[in-house]
């Protein structure tokens, strides 16, 4: 093999891994990811819920009321394919739309009443797909990746006050974000 097919053929140089770390981290940060969505989207479809809209849903919830920027910065899906799935939920009276009499631009979403007692259906499944996924990683070991993990975003976000909102789960500094770019 020459040496420029051994650069990217990505091999660990210690031989614990199958891949060279970085490689290797992101393979399974991605498989972890796609297995605990693709489980826990099997048991959100008991309640007619996809991920998508599971994750629309959490995120108003989380906030109380959010405008559609903040939803796709917070759920890292784009603004089409979330419209959609807002839509439905708007159908399905999960969701609520207002528009703030003080600028008619803005669209506000919140949970209906139907939507609390969905959410809090659903939040016991996901409570309990975590706590499996994570078994046998203890509290320190939870924290030491969540820290490299926040490191990352930092990493990718566009700028530091992004990613300070994606990371702290806070819609206000996302607000200041778009309205400084």
């Amino acid at each position: 093999m020459t040496e420029s097919a051994a650069v990217l053929r990505s091999v660990d140089p210690e031989g614990e891994f199958g891949l060279d770390v970085p490689e290797y981290f992101f393979y399974l940060l991605f498989q972890a990811v796609r297995r605990r969505d693709a489980a826990f989207e099997r048991a959100l479809a008991g309640l007619d819920l996809t991920l998508s809209q599971w994750r629309a849903m959490s995120t108003v919830r989380r906030f109380g009321s959010c405008g559609m920027s903040e939803l796709s910065a917070f759920t890292a899906v784009d603004r089409t394919t979330l419209t959609r799935s807002v839509d439905q939920l708007v159908r399905r009276n999960l969701v609520a739309r207002e528009t703030p009499a003080s600028d008619r631009r803005q669209v506000r979403l919140s949970l209906t009443p139907e939507g609390q007692a969905m959410y809090d259906r659903a939040v016991l499944q996901l409570l309990s797909f975590n706590r499996s996924a994570l078994e046998g990683v203890d509290e320190a070991r939870r924290r030491e990746i969540s820290r490299g993990l926040a490191t990352i975003i930092r990493n990718l976000a566009p700028d530091d006050n992004f990613a300070e909102a994606l990371i702290r789960f806070e819609p206000e500094r996302i607000r200041a974000s778009t309205r400084r770019g």
